[in-house]
């Protein structure tokens, strides 16, 4: 048994699918399960939020799918938080056998245990925890923040609703807008030599500068403007 626990927006459903593929391509038989009230992208298909997509049998109970399973050696399932029994399906499963891959998140958007989920912690063979990027400090995220006003524990959404974000960045009352990303050095080049292009008679070349020279960048921007 394989868990993949982390925060909303860590890469769970793409690291389930890289996995799945791998043993599709070493010519197993692979059984993926879905949360049927999951449709935000598609209503058949385990879905990245970049919209990667695998085929998927979609399913309220795990149970309702042991028979089918029978035919399959590897059992894929995406947001194994929803399923109420997704504990004593995957330990069946393992148990007779078959390899068993659960994406999940571990933690409420309260940081609480999502069910029972973080009962597969010590039935497992192998468990990781992705991280985000938070989005408000762009620093590594743990945690997933709620920004919308329901206070029902499942609530379905996306980034219209939740955030990712690190511990300092959970606990601040109100939840800012996410500051701009830093400009990278090329981003500096392009938008000089924007300004260039577009100015007659200018006689300035273009420098490159270190993302940390917070004086430099801003010589720059002086100089572009007084152009």
């Amino acid at each position: 048994m394989q868990v993949i626990f982390g925060p909303m927006f860590s890469g769970k459903t793409t690291e389930l699918m890289r996995r799945l593929k791998r043993y599709q391509i070493s010519l197993h038989k692979c059984l993926v399960i879905k949360y049927a009230k999951d449709t935000r992208y598609e209503e058949n298909d385990i879905a990245t939020h970049d919209k990667q997509m695998l085929p998927a049998v979609a399913t309220m109970v795990l149970a309702d799918l042991k028979e089918k399973s029978k035919h399959y050696n590897v059992i894929g399932i995406d947001e194994g938080q929803f399923f109420p029994d997704t504990v004593e399906f995957c330990e069946s499963m393992a148990n007779s056998g078959k390899v068993v891959v659960v994406a999940a998140l571990d933690g409420t958007y309260q940081r609480q245990g999502f069910g029972d989920i973080l009962q597969l912690v010590p039935l497992a063979e192998s468990v990781v925890k992705l991280t985000a990027v938070c989005m408000i400090c762009y620093g590594d995220a743990a945690y997933t923040k709620r920004t919308s006003k329901e206070t029902a524990v499942e609530v379905i959404g996306g980034s219209e609703m939740y955030i990712a974000t690190c511990r300092k960045c959970y606990y601040q009352v109100s939840t800012p807008q996410k500051r701009p990303a830093p400009t990278s050095p090329l981003n500096i080049i392009q938008e000089s030599m924007e300004n260039c292009n577009g100015t007659t008679h200018i006689k300035r070349r273009c420098i490159e500068v270190p993302e940390d020279d917070i004086a430099e960048k801003e010589n720059i921007s002086e100089m572009a403007s007084s152009a």
